[in-house]
């Protein structure tokens, strides 16, 4: 299978940096990698909290959806949309990447076998 076709669909739909590991561009993989799982630990964490915040002692049995929604509010999940956002650029630029790269590998490729 082409680069151009193998290193994104990994990058989409396995992990964000495997493409550009499979395309020899391990460093910017491994940083990609690393920085996706820190992204993940990092939105774990907040969700741990605010799991925490919603299920506060009083009345759990009893707790309507707008209760929750107002706990939910009062702890601000901004942070989780932007580790979202963040996550999402990251997701991007992998898939365009390890494309662009595997096209050019590709190409180069084919210039040497004619």
């Amino acid at each position: 299978m082409k680069k151009a076709i193998a290193a994104p669909l990994c990058s989409a739909f396995i992990i964000p940096g495997l493409g550009q590991v499979l395309n020899k561009d391990v460093k910017k993989g491994l940083l990609l990698l690393g920085g996706v799982f820190l992204l993940i630990i990092i939105g774990i964490i907040k969700m741990v909290q605010l799991v925490k915040a919603i299920l506060k002692p009083g009345n759990l049995e009893t707790l309507s959806p707008d209760e929750m929604m107002a706990r939910i509010r009062m702890e601000d999940p901004s942070l989780l949309w932007v580790i979202l956002a963040v996550f999402a650029a990251v997701w991007l630029y992998s898939v365009i990447d390890a494309f662009l790269k595997g096209r050019k590998i590709d190409r180069t490729e084919e210039d040497h076998a004619s």
